[in-house]
């Protein structure tokens, strides 16, 4: 099964090379472990929740929405306004990390991806820059909601089944997203900077 999983983030990863294999990895990788009896295809449909696929769907509609109606050039624009001519790829990514963070802190982690990804696609569309790594970080800082039980449902769980204070908690969680802020930056940075 690791063996599986490596080769599809092998094939994702260097996609620079393997070209449209990126979008059929997935799908090969979940093809070769039902045929090796590793999992179930009932296993393999239960693991694609109804959540994701609306997720998906969100994301879909606003993107399209946003492109259509011309918001998400205009957004787009402010943006690169805001960030100036030729703003280096290290910034660009710690500011998408930032907000994606500082948004789902206090809104739902879903719905501040539904909401950030086709912005980020936007601005990297109208600026010319590769948006890999910009949505690779708001697909994962927004994971990094701890700091209050409004992030995400697992933390309303946490806060509420421990009895924790987030104020009193804050000083644990406050250095973790600032790690996470960094530490994605520098990573999409790393893998995908946006200008190729």
């Amino acid at each position: 099964m690791y063996l599986v999983f490596a080769a599809v983030m092998l094939l994702m990863i260097l996609n620079k090379w393997t070209g449209n294999l990126l979008y059929l990895a997935p799908a090969l990788g979940v093809l070769v472990l039902i045929y090796a009896k590793i999992i179930k295809v009932e296993e393999a449909v239960k693991g694609m929740t109804s959540d994701m696929v609306w997720m998906i769907a969100g994301v879909l509609v606003v993107a399209d929405a946003l492109g259509k109606s011309g918001a998400g050039n205009a957004i787009g624009s402010l943006i690169l306004t805001i960030l100036g001519e030729n703003p280096g790829s290290l910034t660009v990514m710690l500011i998408f990390s930032a907000a994606t963070v500082i948004m789902t802190t206090f809104l739902s982690n879903m719905a501040t991806q539904t909401v950030l990804i086709p912005i980020a696609a936007s601005v990297a569309l109208a600026g010319g820059w590769d948006p890999r790594g910009i949505v690779l970080i708001i697909g994962t800082a927004n994971m990094l909601a701890v700091g209050f039980p409004s992030g995400s449902g697992e933390c309303a769980v946490c806060f509420a089944a421990g009895g924790y204070n987030p104020v009193k908690v804050l000083k644990f969680t406050l250095p973790y997203m600032v790690l996470g802020i960094f530490s994605c930056a520098l990573a999409a940075h790393l893998m995908y900077p946006i200008y190729g």
